[in-house]
């Protein structure tokens, strides 16, 4: 899978064509193409996804980025079920950490949404957050250091 990239107005009409892809409306939700331009105008929100040979094979909105925990807003695959949500989420820790000054990422994710919350689970995210209780979890940037398969300093 290709590295992380920054996504702009031009990659709207694919983030929206994932977004509203089958399974998905029961736990994300899906917001218009001016919507979209809106948050992508915003200095605290960064939009970035992994490309495939045919388009954007996933996309992920940060929200809050100037804060100490950024909110991981929305992620989403064109290929659920294949390992592509847990390589974007990696790659969007790993950028995070990297190349900001944020000490934590946290995220809401749907109760029921059990293959979502195993890969965060496995990704270091435990409960916490700025969710609803039991919808809320966190990766600290201690937690995401300690994560034995990652490269950084």
């Amino acid at each position: 899978m290709p590295g992380l990239v920054p996504l702009t107005k031009s990659d709207i009409a694919e983030v929206m064509r994932i977004e509203r892809l089958p399974g998905y409306d029961a736990f994300i939700h899906s917001w218009t193409a001016e919507a979209h331009a809106a948050e992508m105008s915003s200095p605290d929100a960064r939009y970035l996804g992994h490309r495939a040979s045919g388009g954007l094979a996933g996309f992920t909105i940060l929200q809050k980025f100037r804060e100490p925990t950024v909110r991981l807003r929305r992620i989403a695959v064109a290929a659920p079920g294949q390992g592509a949500g847990a390589a974007l989420l990696r790659d969007l820790a790993d950028w995070l950490f990297e190349t900001s000054q944020a000490q934590a990422l946290d995220l809401h994710v749907v109760t029921e949404n059990h293959r979502a919350r195993h890969v965060y689970q496995r990704e270091g995210f435990v409960p916490g957050g700025g969710a609803p209780p039991g919808e809320g979890m966190i990766l600290t940037r201690a937690a995401w250091a300690a994560l034995p398969r990652r490269h950084h300093p």
